[in-house]
């Protein structure tokens, strides 16, 4: 584990994005780094509910991984 600087700023970014066969059909097959600026030009969105799902599925996951290592250091 690494230990930082209480004063060190961190933080994480995350970009989730649907790679469905049928996304990459409609790109030409693009993936990845050159998918994800071709979908966000266009504007092309999931649908909300999608999205609030997955967003609440995360905080459950990011969370027992948070307080599992919290046990691990006690």
């Amino acid at each position: 584990m690494v230990a930082w600087p209480l004063d060190v700023r961190r933080h994480l970014h995350i970009a989730v994005q649907p790679v469905t066969a049928e996304v990459r059909a409609r790109y030409g097959g693009l993936r990845s780094e050159q998918l994800q600026p071709r979908v966000l030009a266009d504007g092309d969105q999931p649908d909300i509910t999608d999205v609030e799902q997955c967003c609440e599925r995360s905080r459950v996951l990011f969370r027992a991984i948070t307080d599992s290592s919290i046990e691990d250091r006690s």
